[in-house]
């Protein structure tokens, strides 16, 4: 990390993101806490930097923390029985991660870039939602973005066709890696063929399969292994399965 990039994390602040209850709104998401919740969660959290491929927490470890991601990209996996790996979701700036039950992680979280992130220390927070029932509402608002985006994943690894699954996750990766760099008409793909084969519950083959299908009707090119150009977001939107709209399909932001 150069100076510049310590520079700026120094100025920033825990952030999350999500479309409020409201219904002045768009569905677009936007910051959820106040000024002064921000300052609650400084005081109790820390903010530290994660190597690329480094768990965060495992699952059925007890739970200590819940992470906020200032930069950077995440996943959380889970391992089935049969020792099928399953990943449940990719976690981007502004997200928060580690959902757990009855004490404990309900999922493995990785760090598939390096990453910075506030790790807030689960007891201190519930002191904070205890003095201040309106961090509750936005933590409330989040969770319900998080159902909106979980039921958005199930609708899509029930589809038959690989093409279909492939061009709705593309979709979704658009709009939820804020970080992106190469502008709206590229998307920047920060998981490995693997991992994307793992969330939309298809073979790596299937994957590739149904990427080459969206080339030959002249809705995408893949321009390296994990830069992809969306040439034509209305023929993908429809190879989606979607009616297309300028709002996003799936609000960005999660809670895993």
């Amino acid at each position: 990390m150069n100076h510049s990039q310590r520079q700026l994390l120094t100025a920033v602040r825990p952030s999350i993101f999500a479309a409020p209850f409201d219904d002045n709104g768009d569905g677009s998401a936007v910051e959820l806490l106040s000024a002064a919740e921000q300052d609650a969660l400084m005081q109790v959290s820390e903010l530290i930097e994660i190597p690329r491929n480094s768990l965060l927490y495992s699952e059925r470890e007890a739970s200590r923390f819940v992470y906020n991601i200032v930069t950077g990209v995440a996943e959380t996996y889970r391992i089935e029985p049969e020792g099928v790996r399953c990943v449940t979701a990719f976690l981007f700036p502004h997200d928060l991660i580690g959902l757990s039950a009855d004490g404990f992680y309900v999922s493995t979280a990785k760090a598939l870039t390096p990453l910075s992130v506030f790790r807030i220390p689960i007891s201190d927070l519930k002191a904070i939602l205890e003095r201040d029932p309106r961090l509750d509402i936005g933590l409330l608002c989040k969770l319900c973005h998080e159902l909106r985006h979980s039921q958005y994943h199930a609708i899509m690894v029930s589809k038959r066709d690989a093409s279909v699954r492939v061009a709705r996750f593309l979709l979704w990766i658009q709009q939820a890696n804020f970080d992106q760099v190469e502008g709206r008409s590229t998307i920047v793909l920060p998981m490995s063929r693997q991992e994307v084969a793992d969330y939309v519950g298809l073979s790596i083959e299937a994957v590739s399969r149904g990427l080459h299908f969206l080339e030959e009707e002249g809705a995408v090119t893949r321009d390296g292994p994990r830069l992809i150009s969306v040439k034509d977001p209305v023929k993908l939107s429809l190879l989606a399965g979607h009616v297309p709209t300028v709002a996003s399909p799936v609000p960005p932001g999660s809670f895993r």
